[in-house]
């Protein structure tokens, strides 16, 4: 292929330092560069180049005509509190599940894709090209007079194999009753763990080989990072709470400790996010107690427990939700209002931004586009746009 006299390889490394959207309007030009553009070669090119794209990637909810509406909207992250780059983008959600007041949760991101999910339906997403797929739906037969509560999930990436991975717990308890019946559900069965896999595009059980007790549900805790999904869970033989990764290369679960000092911390909300390319943990009080001060940990060497060290007590401010770091300088959280507001780190200083969006489940996160298509994740029928 050649444009213009251009040599093809000339073209190829033209075409693969552009933007996502500027990309996919190059496929109408001809036949030879739209089967360029999907090649399996040009796509992972484009994704291992330098200079990515990122944006700072929303989730917003909204309630129109006794409907929620939920978004993703699109921001520059050196300038949030600018109009969207690109025009906001609906959530699917089938018609049936509309009216349900649970939150829909986001996960990821991972190579340019995040999962949905609301209940038990669970979509895979490339917001950059704009595509949705739904996942096949669990088969799963709970004893009689038992159901299931959704507690967590997680979506992440397993290099050895390509295979992307989403992980469901629930928890199993008898319909009369508000906990287990562990006299009638074996303790190790009334937390049931289910694993999709893309290259089979099928689910399984798994066994956590783990005391697990309960996996507990954070706003913003759930954090793929370091090759491994991360929650906070307690354990049968444990008092308090650890972290629960699950590696997504072995499918085995382990556990890492909070800072040894977590418990005489008094902040009951917390999230983990990363920072300076290490994994952290943000603690604050809930707003309706007023402005406090908020505490980063920084774990300097993943998975040792004694490398958490405090690195920031910024504050006193009042917060909903911490959401994510930007550019290792910036917090960014949502007020009591579903406010956006970005506090500094070095310094007291914050900025708020004109973008609300009130929710159960309020998501940010820092996403690079990606050009690899969800038919290559999962081939075969079910994806729309």
């Amino acid at each position: 292929m050649a444009s213009q006299g251009l040599p093809e390889d000339v073209v190829i490394e033209i075409l693969v330092r552009l933007p996502v959207k500027s990309i996919q309007r190059f496929k109408s030009v001809s036949k030879s560069w739209r089967d360029l553009i999907r090649s399996s070669m040009f796509i992972d090119r484009h994704h291992k180049r330098d200079g990515k794209q990122r944006v700072l990637l929303l989730k917003r909810s909204f309630l129109l005509q006794d409907r929620c509406r939920n978004v993703f909207s699109f921001h520059d992250p050196d300038f949030p509190q600018a109009s969207s780059i690109w025009p906001d983008l609906s959530i699917p959600i089938p018609d049936d599940l509309e009216y349900i007041h649970a939150p829909v949760t986001v996960h990821g991101p991972c190579n340019g894709l995040v999962c949905v999910s609301l209940c038990e339906t669970v979509v895979l997403c490339n917001p950059a090209l704009r595509q949705f797929r739904p996942l096949p739906p669990r088969d799963i037969e709970y004893p009689e007079g038992y159901l299931a509560r959704n507690l967590e999930n997680g979506f992440g990436f397993d290099p050895n194999t390509g295979a992307y991975k989403f992980v469901q717990f629930c928890e199993i308890r008898h319909r009369k009753g508000r906990f287990r019946d562990r006299s009638k559900y074996p303790l190790n069965c009334t937390m049931r763990i289910d694993l999709y896999n893309s290259a089979s595009n099928s689910w399984r059980q798994i066994d956590p080989q783990l005391p697990l007790d309960m996996v507990w549900w954070f706003p913003c805790f759930q954090l793929f990072f370091n090759g491994a999904i991360h929650w906070s869970a307690t354990l049968d033989n444990q008092a308090g709470h650890s972290i629960l990764c699950f590696d997504m290369s072995t499918d085995a679960f382990r556990v890492m400790d909070y800072p040894d000092d977590l418990d005489k911390i008094n902040r009951s909300h917390r999230s983990l996010m990363v920072l300076n390319e290490s994994l952290a943990m943000v603690l604050h009080q809930p707003p309706k107690q007023g402005a406090q001060l908020v505490d980063i940990w920084v774990m300097n060497e993943y998975g040792v427990t004694g490398s958490w060290t405090k690195q920031f007590v910024i504050g006193p401010y009042s917060i909903a939700c911490a959401l994510v770091c930007l550019r290792d300088e910036w917090l960014l959280c949502e007020s009591e209002n579903g406010q956006l507001i970005a506090c500094a780190l070095h310094k007291y200083k914050f900025e708020e931004f004109q973008l609300y969006g009130r929710e159960k489940s309020p998501r940010a996160m820092v996403y690079e586009e990606s050009l690899i298509s969800l038919e290559m994740v999962i081939p075969g029928d079910g994806m729309h746009e």
